[in-house]
């Protein structure tokens, strides 16, 4: 009886406009993400273009030699001095990249540009040492550490560094997940998950279900596989799709790229500000690559989307109005996205709440705990906050539902 019900609820759930409506809106969204990565790619590609960089270094020269003249009528020669500095630098900079547009870039200019950012790194980090770590320059020696073993690791794996900004696969689902943690993600869930089981009490179509012979349980439990199977596959199938196309119109391998993920930290007293800041814990994030990285957050996205699915289900079970449900849904769940990164007292407990979790691309990389100045907000915490939220949502769904009055 169960799978017929499970049947008939995905008939149903299939033919709402509602779901073919949000389905297409998803779509767009999609769409515009990728759009918008690729035009990033495009116009940083433009601004450091030898032609832009050659334009915007004329266009100083103009200041600088206006200033020059100032200068010499003035009389103050160590303005004058500092303006010829600049001038020499900006007509050296237009003379390397008119070379560039003469002769192109050799294809080992980045293994050089590589070596040179390593042995820089290491005299950084050399100068932190000589100097005394202390706790002041903690959090800056840790992240020279860290930042020379990545370059290590490009070098000893012939992998030409990447920028950040380009138009790859990896790109977009980091910036699509970006988009999700600012209340997108959650919004959709509540509109397409808040009248499952409300929206049946005004047009008694529970009625006809609640006569069968047929536990209540049952009749719930199959709503809520449908509905959240449904909303699994109406996100993830078109942002798998949407990486797929990404990644068929790059240019761009990153597949084997290295991230940081899992990185600790601790929040200690820096005395210059006066402020309590987040310290990295030495030693205590791992490298892997963009493609795990992938898996990584698609698997903590899809807890999350459980997550969610429960609490807009579990409030779908506590109201007969269907409006009333998708206000509560939509409205509870934005202010708890929204009001976490504005409100110092809510960021405190933010690894307790599971909207906090909605950037799961951020959680992966450990930037979710900078973000929110949390270090608890770590992936661990993530996963036991929404198995709990999933399960205390879903029983007391249940427990309302089989054990209140129901008069249609």
């Amino acid at each position: 009886m169960l799978l017929t019900l499970i049947k008939n609820e995905f008939i149903k759930i299939f033919k709402r406009s509602k779901t073919w409506i949000v389905f297409g809106l998803f779509i767009v969204f999609i769409g515009i993400t990728a759009f918008g990565t690729w035009m990033n790619d495009k116009n940083m590609k433009e601004w450091t273009s030898p032609e832009y960089q050659i334009q915007q270094a004329e266009e100083q020269l103009v200041h600088i030699r206006n200033d020059i003249k100032r200068a010499e009528e003035d009389g103050d020669q160590k303005w004058i001095q500092n303006s010829k500095e600049i001038e020499t630098s900006l007509l050296k900079q237009i003379d390397i990249n008119k070379e560039i547009i003469k002769n192109g870039i050799s294809e080992d200019a980045w293994k050089k540009q590589l070596d040179e950012s390593i042995k820089s790194t290491e005299n950084t980090i050399k100068q932190y040492e000589e100097d005394g770590i202390r706790e002041w320059n903690k959090r800056w020696y840790a992240e020279s550490k860290q930042q020379l073993d990545d370059l290590k690791y490009l070098k000893n794996n012939n992998i030409k560094p990447l920028q950040g900004w380009e138009y790859q696969a990896f790109n977009f689902l980091q910036m699509l997940n970006s988009f999700f943690g600012l209340g997108v993600l959650i919004a959709g869930i509540s509109v397409f998950m808040s009248d499952m089981v409300s929206g049946e009490c005004t047009p008694a179509t529970l009625k006809f279900l609640l006569v069968q012979p047929v536990t209540r349980g049952k009749i719930l439990f199959s709503k809520f596989i449908v509905s959240t199977v449904t909303v699994l596959s109406l996100i993830l199938i078109p942002q798998l799709v949407g990486m797929t196309v990404v990644n068929m119109t790059s240019d761009v391998d990153a597949s084997k790229y290295p991230v940081r993920v899992e990185q600790k930290y601790e929040k200690a007293f820096d005395q210059s500000s006066g402020e309590m800041i987040m310290n990295q814990i030495p030693d205590t994030s791992k490298m892997i690559t963009n493609t795990e990285n992938a898996f990584r957050t698609i698997g903590y996205q899809s807890l999350f989307i459980l997550s969610a699915c429960s609490i807009v289900f579990m409030i779908s079970t506590l109201f007969k109005s269907s409006m009333t449900s998708m206000a509560v849904s939509v409205i509870s769940t934005i202010f708890l996205s929204i009001g976490t990164q504005a409100i110092s007292s809510i960021r405190n407990i933010s690894h307790l709440l599971f909207t906090t979790y909605a950037d799961a691309g951020s959680l992966v990389t450990s930037k979710l705990a900078l973000m929110y100045q949390n270090p608890k907000l770590t992936t661990t915490n993530g996963i036991i906050c929404l198995i709990i939220t999933a399960i205390i949502a879903y029983t007391i769904a249940h427990i309302n539902f089989i054990k209140k009055d129901i008069l249609i």
